[in-house]
């Protein structure tokens, strides 16, 4: 029989927190569960890992990419395997609480109409203290058009409610199909607002998802990366025009938005940098 749920973990030459986040996810209170991992053809020790733990429970299936297809090539690589009718991505190196699968799988049952659930987050500091949770005022079930219009629409930011850990439903991902390499690394934030489109949105708002400081296990991306802000915004504009279709009034206002937003970013950053250089000059 198939699982009811498929947990597609991306990995890429983290060996040495691979094996805690695989135990994270193995020691879940919901069992139902099959464990992809999909190894973006890692140069470190991670293939042996894998197999070892593949060994020791029939629940994993370990899949090595013969070349880096990067993210979101990685992911798909993993989603076209899974058998589940509920679908979770999950990254190397964050810290999950044991009830997480539990948890998205009910706000899912209890929502037939969403397209996926998200959470809240805890951000940890460098010894691993709480530094920050990020909560969103949500039910735990919201038409999309709300998500949209009242929470990714008013980031000035280009940045996600919903970061890349979430759990979906294969039938939204058959509808709207998989992530766009286009985008890239942030390619997940155009998956949402696109299911968003179509698909109600669960919550839970509680962290059940905890990141790690940047200082013990380094960012995958420059934040400050030019081109990741572009795709960014390119795909803000998109969800902005594509919510709008059909309504003249509403689409001119988003523009005009989506333009203030981009020249509040711009700015925003140039400030940055401008600091960082002053900075690095005393």
């Amino acid at each position: 029989m198939r699982p009811k749920v498929s947990v597609v973990l991306t990995t890429y030459n983290r060996d040495s927190v691979l094996p805690s986040t695989i135990e994270g996810i193995l020691g879940q209170t919901y069992e139902d569960f099959e464990l992809i991992i999909s190894d973006d053809c890692s140069s470190d020790s991670t293939q042996d890992i894998c197999r070892k733990y593949q060994e020791c429970d029939r629940r994993i299936r370990y899949q090595r990419n013969e070349r880096n297809l990067r993210m979101p090539g990685n992911l798909n690589a993993g989603i076209r395997i899974a058998t589940g009718e509920y679908i979770a991505n999950v990254h190397d190196g964050d810290i999950y609480h044991t009830t997480l699968l539990h948890q998205w799988v009910s706000a899912l049952d209890a929502c037939p109409k969403a397209g996926f659930v998200f959470n809240a987050y805890r951000v940890l500091d460098a010894d691993g203290k709480e530094r920050k949770i990020y909560r969103e005022p949500l039910p735990p079930c919201s038409p999309g058009s709300v998500v949209l219009e009242e929470i990714f629409f008013k980031r000035w930011r280009f940045d996600s409610p919903v970061w890349g850990t979430v759990m979906a439903r294969r039938s939204a991902y058959q509808k709207v199909g998989l992530f766009e390499e286009r985008f890239g690394f942030c390619s997940d934030v155009a998956m949402w607002m696109r299911i968003a489109e179509c698909f109600h949105v669960a919550y839970v708002n509680e962290p059940l998802i905890s990141l790690p400081s940047p200082e013990t296990l380094p960012r995958k991306i420059a934040l400050m990366d030019r081109d990741l802000r572009r795709a960014t915004a390119r795909m803000f504009w998109e969800a902005r025009m594509r919510h709008y279709a059909g309504q003249p009034l509403q689409k001119g206002l988003a523009l005009a938005t989506h333009l203030i937003h981009v020249a509040g970013n711009r700015l925003f950053f140039l400030t940055l940098q401008l600091r960082r250089r002053l900075l690095r000059k005393r």
